[in-house]
């Protein structure tokens, strides 16, 4: 395993990008709209977020076939697991908190 963590600082900015992970592993998948009101987002945070999450191949688009047209964002199985690391981050301090 590679010791380099520069890789970490693409998911620094934008805003959002952590939460946006936590929350499509916690519901699977979501709207923009649904992005925007669960992760208390601006819309110009979240899709700044969800094109640096999509470049870093973390998650993916897909369109519904039928009326009303919808495009959910979905965890690819690389950021499923940076996900899954994330939500025990958040667990482990939630944690010290509680102590």
């Amino acid at each position: 395993m590679n010791n380099n963590i520069e890789g970490i600082g693409s998911l620094e900015k934008p805003v959002g990008t952590l939460k946006i992970l936590v929350h499509l592993k916690k519901h699977e998948k979501a709207t923009i709209t649904g992005l925007i009101k669960d992760a208390n987002l601006s819309q110009k945070t979240a899709y700044s977020a969800l094109n640096r999450l999509q470049s870093n191949g973390l998650i993916y688009q897909t369109e519904t076939n039928s009326f009303p047209l919808c495009k959910y964002y979905l965890l690819t199985d690389k950021g499923c697991e940076i996900a899954k690391h994330l939500q025990m981050v958040a667990f482990l301090l939630a944690q010290e908190y509680d102590e």
